[in-house]
């Protein structure tokens, strides 16, 4: 049951609470100079086995799809074969968060000195809710260098599930333009 519920955990990368409240960050190294970059091919290496993204492929084909998509807007080319000018990973992971939240309803009579309200009585009440909480991060290795350039990181809080496929795309795909909308950074002036 846990692993069905991190499934739909997962499926937040894809339903991060609509992208209207993905906290996004960004860094970068602002040595680089990001318009020499053209080309971009992805890492063909081996992700950790804890990296969300390896345990549900489908989800992350998704999430590639996305990149590619958002890349290819900004002017990037992909290449399968050859050098290119930046290498693009991605890692993905959930965590079970917890928020409380007391009441106070405030008790009755005179207050300090006799003025106002407060004081006597009254009690409060703590509610407790568990979520999930996901986190997208997209990294932009230079390939000569083998150096992270660039880090975009989405986190959300974990919503229902899409209705479909092809709505499950459509949110991935604003989830990593949100997170993209940076990338390349532009110069400071």
């Amino acid at each position: 049951m846990k692993s069905i519920i991190k499934l739909f955990g997962l499926l937040l990368l894809i339903s991060m609470v609509g992208c209207s409240s993905i906290s996004v960050n960004t860094d970068y190294d602002p040595s680089i100079d990001f318009s020499k970059y053209k080309t971009y091919k992805w890492f063909e290496g081996k992700a950790p086995k804890d990296d969300e993204l390896v345990k549900y492929p489908l989800v992350r084909k998704r999430v590639v799809n996305a990149v590619d998509k958002a890349l290819a807007g900004k002017g990037f080319t992909k290449v399968t074969s050859g050098d290119a000018d930046f290498v693009v990973i991605i890692h993905a992971g959930t965590k079970e968060r917890m928020q409380l939240n007391t009441y106070n309803y405030g008790g009755y009579g005179y207050g300090r000195y006799g003025y106002g309200w407060g004081g006597y009585g009254g009690m409060s009440t703590t509610d407790v809710n568990y979520y999930d909480e996901a986190t997208l991060i997209v990294d932009i290795v230079d390939a000569k260098k083998k150096e992270l350039v660039w880090r975009g990181t989405g986190t959300g809080v974990v919503q229902g599930t899409p209705k479909d496929q092809s709505e499950a795309q459509e949110r991935a795909n604003k989830v990593i333009e949100k997170i993209m909308k940076d990338f390349p950074p532009q110069k400071e002036k």
